[in-house]
């Protein structure tokens, strides 16, 4: 059971009554790499309650049996269900739609997949028709079911038809085992159809589980009506759903103990988990918050996280702290991934800061707002960031508007040249597609990368998605964006006593007012290339060292022999100061006299016009980025000391 902190208080303390013998389920296609933080939490929860929960990690069983390699690269090919596909003939059975539909609309993500796996076609048919139908029979037997009253079925991203197969088997062999869902794919109006259109499913969890389950599992426990708890749907014999509304959610994340995650560590030991598949190392996942504050005043067009939980909570960084300490002393694992979709200003000074001082060796992921200053950057990195994501999205300041990132495309090239310098990854997206770009957005974009090979490229570049809950989903006529329809996946994936429409999350659509896919080829091929050098021996670089008298800006952007450009006096000086982040002419200018409030002799007093053709000649040069009247400087201080 977790640890419990003095201000973990249980709500409702259980009373004398029937125990309830609970059973939580990690179905694939759940990476590997990590435990679930969704039957951690909630195995913690219940244990407040007075309710033991045992964990299954089917995920785990599943790698050992097919090769963890081959399983992990299966975990992350998410954007044409493969995994549910897969898993659809041992969930739905005579009603699955044949094979053939899916390879037929899907030829170039097959290859693709095929060629990662180092298999064939007939080898992805093999396991939907052979070895996952008789994986979940061996699920079925390898437990003894008849040991629980309730399995629960935690169901994000691709674990969907896999859960939904053992579920039904379960409720085939054991008719009295109450099978419950929750999770992402059972959010809002895809939970009630999935209650509606399967007999299998008990009872579903729609919004937050923390209090929401346990209130079920008292309910069952007192022979009480579980439809009267909110956020749980079930279905009358006649087919009419019952739904007490959303879950509560909580408000008070110091209350929450920190996941449960012994069960995922020996499951592990046990089946030889290695300690790096695909190069990732096994990292723990914690949560200090829940929504986006950012998207709470400003909700991203193309964003669909959060569902309905939009409304943003933290724990306190005191509570934070002690939890980070709590998970490292309990599993000995010092990599925690933060599951947060955004991080809490507040953590930069008062969670980094403290374990900087400490200097424990703590390693995090997290994902940020990309408009942190240097010094934020630098504080982040000294208290073990080491993965940020910092939502970058695009390099043009009119498509970042129309995204509503809050963000300007300089703002963005900032934070990865201080990501680089302070040895951060910096894992981002470039996004194409949006309702009202224009040409000239990517031509810009490109002039911008070619400026920036010695910063890190983003790791996709493709066309956006239309995610439910997002705000292009939600009013698609805002941006006409037309005929919103569920990607062919789920027809090709899902039988049709399913509605498609009420259970897909990711959707087609027409944008008119969207380039065509042939205005993206120069962008497209200009990331490659930068990925390439990447992925070579040696990496570009752009760097400065400063002396006495002059500074000198090594560029060794390019391939070329290094090529070097002394910069003296007010060069130098108007160079520094658009180093740490992007400023006006007036705001370089402001600068200098304050700095310098006597010039040093030779040197002329700075003007406005002086300092303009200092900064239009180092753009024209390469060695600055001009953005709307803003400029920034491209190379990387030489000097570790920033």
């Amino acid at each position: 059971m977790a640890h419990v902190h003095p201000e973990q208080v249980r709500l409702d303390p259980p009373a004398a009554r029937r125990q309830i013998r609970l059973a939580l389920v990690n179905m694939p296609f759940a990476s590997s790499r990590r435990p679930s933080i969704q039957l951690g939490l909630l195995r913690a929860v219940l244990g407040l309650d007075g309710v033991r929960a045992e964990s299954f990690y089917f995920n785990l069983e599943l790698g050992a049996a097919i090769g963890w390699e081959r399983y992990e690269a299966l975990c992350h090919t998410r954007d044409v269900l493969l995994g549910e596909w897969l898993f659809a003939p041992a969930a739905f059975r005579e009603l699955a739609p044949a094979h053939a539909r899916y390879t037929a609309h899907h030829p170039s993500e097959i290859r693709e997949v095929c060629a990662e796996l180092g298999c064939d076609v007939d080898f992805l048919l093999d396991l939907r028709e052979r070895v996952l139908p008789g994986f979940v029979e061996e699920c079925v037997r390898r437990v003894d079911w008849s040991a629980f009253d309730v399995v629960g079925f935690s169901s994000i991203f691709e674990q969907n038809c896999a859960a939904l197969a053992l579920a039904r088997r379960l409720k085939e062999e054991f008719p009295s085992l109450v099978t419950v869902f929750g999770g992402a794919n059972f959010e809002d109006e895809m939970g009630l159809e999935y209650v509606r259109a399967l007999p299998w499913i008990d009872y579903a969890v729609i919004g937050e589980g923390d209090e929401a389950l346990p209130a079920l599992v008292r309910a069952l426990a007192d022979d009480g009506d579980p439809t009267t708890v909110p956020g749980v749907a079930t279905r009358d014999p006649d087919g009419t759903v019952r739904f007490a509304g959303r879950a509560p959610q909580v408000t008070n994340l110091d209350v929450l103990p920190e996941p449960d995650y012994d069960t995922y560590f020996t499951t592990a030991q046990q089946l030889g988990l290695p300690r790096v598949v695909r190069g990732q190392v096994v990292g723990l996942p914690f949560e200090t918050a829940r929504g986006c504050w950012w998207g709470a005043k400003h909700h991203c067009t193309f964003c669909g996280l959060n569902g309905l939980g939009m409304a943003f909570r933290s724990k306190t960084p005191e509570r934070a702290l002690r939890g980070i300490d709590e998970l490292a002393r309990r599993h000995r694992t010092y990599a925690f991934l933060s599951v947060d979709n955004i991080l809490d200003q507040r953590y930069i000074g008062e969670v980094f800061g403290p374990l900087a001082r400490q200097r424990k060796d703590y390693t995090f992921f997290f994902e940020v707002k990309a408009n942190l200053s240097r010094e934020q950057i630098r504080t982040l990195a000294q208290g073990g960031a080491r993965i940020v994501q910092p939502g970058i999205e695009s390099l043009s300041t009119r498509l970042l508007h129309l995204m509503r990132k809050g963000t300007t495309a300089l703002q963005n090239v900032c934070f990865l040249k201080w990501g680089r310098y302070y040895g951060l990854t910096v894992a981002w997206n470039l996004l194409l597609g949006f309702p009202g770009e224009q040409p000239d957005d990517y031509r810009r974009q490109i002039e911008v990368i070619r400026l920036i090979p010695h910063l890190c490229p983003p790791g996709y570049v493709g066309r956006i998605r239309l995610d439910r809950f997002s705000p292009y989903f939600t009013d698609p006529q805002a941006v006409d964006i037309r005929a919103v329809r569920p990607i062919p996946a789920y027809g090709d994936t899902y039988p049709d006593t399913v509605n498609h429409d009420a259970i897909a999350y990711f959707f087609a659509y027409d944008a008119p007012t969207a380039l065509d896919e042939r205005a993206y080829g120069e962008v497209k091929e200009t990331v490659l290339a930068w990925q390439r050098r990447w992925e070579g021996s040696s990496v570009p670089s752009l760097v400065y060292q400063r002396g006495a008298d002059r500074l000198v800006v090594t560029d060794c952007r390019y391939g070329t022999p290094p090529r070097t450009t002394s910069l003296r006096g007010m060069e130098a000086q108007v160079y520094e100061a658009c180093t740490s982040a992007p400023r006006s002419a007036t705001g370089v200018l402001r600068l200098l006299l304050e700095q310098h409030p006597e010039p040093p002799h030779p040197e002329p007093y700075p003007t406005p016009d002086a300092v303009q053709r200092v900064l239009t000649g180092l753009t024209e040069q390469g060695l600055m980025l001009e953005d709307e009247g803003r400029y920034l400087g491209l190379a990387l201080p030489i000097n570790p000391n920033w």
